[in-house]
């Protein structure tokens, strides 16, 4: 058998702790579907054979379109759908799954993104234009799971946005053209977009789709400090 130890967390509390599931060593799937499989099981009892509650998790489309089942794999952001079990034993010689860290636990493996979607309305990042070109509508692909606030440091110190957010500004700004009234409300809601000081990719390398947030980030931000 094969072990998974997962981060677990009542709803409403503030105490964490881990639980272990056993699991056949011959299973083949992904993380998504091994936590179907522990939540469709008749009984569910952790590795000591005690009685466990139902694990908490959210998950929508289980193909990487949607963001839903965002967390931590073995500490590393993922989409669970994404990561094959067998691969990342394979890679790490362990199963571990915790929450993103980056926004409020709400239970177990679920979080609360919700200030991604009230920080897109606060800065007025709603799209109001039309795309004339491939390149306006690339950044509408994002799917808010939060990997890139996750993963990038300055966005958990409180003082920037998430990378996610200057790539939605970088659109609509783009959209809105010389639209002065739009880009100074934009320069004025955003935390410091011009000042980021990040060196790293680590935003890019955790975004399941690939978007080239460092160029966006400094795109919006080289546009806004003209104004």
């Amino acid at each position: 058998m094969s072990i998974v130890t997962i981060l677990r967390r009542e709803t409403g509390g503030v105490e964490s702790c881990e639980q272990t599931f056993e699991f056949d060593k011959s299973f083949e799937g992904t993380v998504i579907d091994l936590l179907n499989e522990l939540h469709g099981r008749e009984t569910l009892t952790d590795a000591t054979g005690a009685p466990a509650r139902r694990i908490c998790f959210e998950c929508s489309c289980a193909t990487g379109n949607c963001g839903a089942c965002a967390m931590l794999v073995n500490g590393r952001p993922a989409l669970a759908c994404e990561v094959a079990v067998q691969e990342e034993l394979r890679r790490a010689g362990e199963l571990k799954l915790a929450p993103l860290t980056a926004f409020p636990c709400v239970c177990d493996l679920q979080v609360n993104r919700g200030i991604l979607r009230d920080r897109a309305r606060d800065t007025g990042l709603w799209l109001t234009g039309q795309a004339h070109e491939a390149e306006d509508g690339f950044f509408s692909a994002c799917l808010q799971c939060g990997l890139c606030a996750e993963a990038c440091e300055k966005y958990h110190s409180g003082k920037f946005d998430a990378p996610c957010a200057y790539a939605a500004a970088d659109l609509v700004v783009a959209l809105d053209g010389e639209d002065n009234a739009r880009r100074k409300a934009v320069r004025k809601a955003l935390k410091k977009p011009f000042l980021c000081p990040c060196k790293t990719i680590s935003c890019e390398s955790a975004c399941p789709q690939r978007l080239p947030l460092r160029q966006a980030i400094k795109r919006i931000g080289g546009s806004l400090f003209s104004l």
